[in-house]
C-alpha cells in the first residue's frame, strides 16, 4: 500500500508534508521512505556539502503514524558542526538503496531525551524536524546563503520559464493556463522612476521572456522613497541596474539598459511585444509612443498630475494606450499630454508613492487585458482616476 501512494496523496492527507513542500523543500515519496534532496552540512573540514536524507514511514493508509523507530538513512559524508566536531546522530555506513538511484552512505540513530531519559518521537514531523535542524543549522549558520529549499529551483526550472521561483500562485488556483499567455513575450520598460519601479514589481512575478529597462537617471535619495520595499546600497548608482539586480532574484531575464530613449536610440524598442512608457518628459513621451503607435508595438503611456487644493493635494493617475488610434485621439490632450509644466505652475511631475502604485497597477491592468490574462469589456483609449472624487473616467471616442 505504501509504494503505491505518491507524494501528491501523501501531502494531501498530512499537512506537514503540505507545508514543507510549499515551504521549498524537494521531497519524494519512493520505496516506502519519504526523501529530502539538498539538505546543506558541513563536512570535517568546515566545507559546504549536500545530502540526502531519507526515511520509512509508518502509514496507515495514506495517513503517517507515529514512527516506530529512530533510525534515519543519509546520502553524503557524516555531518560536523562549526567547531568541526562530528554532530552526533548516531548510527554508522551503511548503505540501504531506496530506489535504483538513491544509495544510502549512512545510518542514523538519532534519539531525544526528556529528564535524562530516552523518549520515542511523538510524531513524525517532529522525526522529520530534529534531524533536519541537526543536520542543517552549523552549515547555514557558517554560509548564509546556504539553503535546505532545493525544491525552489528543481520546480522553476521544470516550469520552462525565467522564473527563478515555481509558480505556485497559478497553480494554486488552477489559472496555468492563463499566466501561460505570457510565456516568450518580450516588454520594455521606459523610464524606471516611481511609476516604472512599480511596474517592475509586478511583471517580474510572470512568465514573460524578457524584460528591459531604459533608464539613464541614477538613484538619489529621493529616488528611494519612490521606489518598491528597499534596496541596499543602491544610491549613487544606475537605477536600471539596482532594480535589476533586486528583481533578478524573482526572474531571470532582466536587461537594464542605462540609456534614456531619444530619437537617436528609440529602435532600440523594435521588436518588443509591448513597452510601458513612463517618463515624465513631454515631447520624450510624444516621440516614443508617436513611433511606437507607427509600427504597431503595442504600448500604455502613464502619467499623473499633482495640485495644492485648500486641504492638501489632490490630482489624477492616467493611462493611456493601446495603439495608434489612441494616439490619434488623445495625442495633446491632458489624456496623452506632450508640454512639459511651466515655471511658475506646481511642478506635475510631482509625485507619491502611492500614487506610482496606482497608476502602475492601472498600467499593468491594461497590459493584462491586451493579451487576454483579463477580460475586457470597453473600448477607452484612456482612463483617468480622481483622487478627489475616488472615481474613474474613461474616454471613448
Amino acid at each position: 500500500m505504501a509504494c503505491a501512494l505518491g507524494l501528491p496523496e501523501l501531502a494531501n492527507h498530512n499537512p506537514f508534508i503540505r507545508d514543507l513542500e510549499e515551504l521549498g523543500y524537494h521531497l519524494d515519496f519512493v520505496g516506502g521512505y519519504l526523501v529530502i534532496y539538498g539538505l546543506p552540512y558541513l563536512d570535517e573540514k568546515g566545507r559546504l556539502k549536500y545530502g540526502d536524507w531519507a526515511s520509512p514511514l509508518d502509514l496507515n493508509g495514506a495517513v503517517i503514524d507515529r514512527p516506530s523507530n529512530h533510525q534515519a538513512w543519509w546520502r553524503g559524508t557524516r555531518p560536523f558542526d562549526q567547531q568541526k566536531r562530528q554532530i552526533r546522530l548516531g548510527g554508522g555506513a551503511h548503505q540501504v538503496t531506496v530506489a535504483p538511484d538513491l544509495v544510502t552512505d549512512q545510518s542514523f540513530s538519532f534519539k531525544l531525551q526528556e529528564n535524562g531519559v530516552n523518549r520515542d518521537y511523538r510524531s513524525f514531523e517532529e522525526k522529520v524536524q530534529t534531524y533536519l535542524d541537526a543536520i542543517t543549522a552549523p552549515a547555514m549558520a557558517e554560509y548564509p546563503e546556504a539553503t535546505p529549499l532545493g525544491g525552489i529551483a528543481v520546480k522553476a526550472a521544470a516550469q520552462g520559464s525565467p522564473l527563478r521561483f515555481p509558480d505556485m500562485m497559478s497553480s494554486r488556483y488552477h489559472m496555468n493556463d492563463v499566466s501561460s499567455l505570457l510565456r516568450g513575450k518580450r516588454i520594455a520598460i521606459v523610464g524606471l522612476g516611481g511609476t516604472g519601479s512599480y511596474i517592475l514589481d509586478f511583471v517580474a512575478r510572470t512568465h514573460l521572456d524578457r524584460i528591459a529597462l531604459f533608464d539613464d537617471d541614477k538613484v538619489h535619495v529621493h529616488t528611494i522613497f519612490r521606489i518598491p520595499g528597499f534596496i541596499p546600497d543602491a544610491i549613487g548608482g544606475f537605477k536600471v541596474d539596482a532594480l535589476a539586480h533586486q528583481y533578478g532574484n524573482w526572474h531571470a531575464g532582466l536587461e537594464p539598459v542605462p540609456e534614456r530613449i531619444t530619437s537617436a536610440n528609440i529602435d532600440r524598442l523594435a521588436g518588443f511585444d509591448f513597452v510601458f512608457v513612463s517618463v515624465d518628459d513631454g515631447p520624450a513621451r510624444k516621440l516614443i509612443v508617436d513611433w511606437l503607435s507607427a509600427r504597431g508595438i503595442p504600448y500604455v503611456d502613464c502619467g499623473m498630475g499633482l495640485d495644492r487644493s485648500l486641504v492638501g493635494l489632490s490630482g489624477f493617475v492616467r493611462i493611456t494606450g493601446t495603439d495608434r488610434k489612441a494616439y490619434d485621439d488623445n495625442v495633446g490632450s491632458a489624456r496623452l499630454p506632450v508640454e512639459n509644466a511651466k515655471e511658475n505652475e506646481y511642478r506635475k511631475q510631482a509625485q507619491i508613492t502611492e500614487l506610482n502604485a496606482l497608476n502602475a497597477v492601472m498600467a499593468v491592468i491594461r497590459f493584462k487585458q491586451h493579451f487576454k490574462l483579463l477580460d475586457r469589456l470597453d473600448e477607452a483609449t484612456s482612463y483617468i482616476f480622481d483622487t478627489a472624487t475616488m472615481e474613474m473616467d474613461q474616454d471613448v471616442w
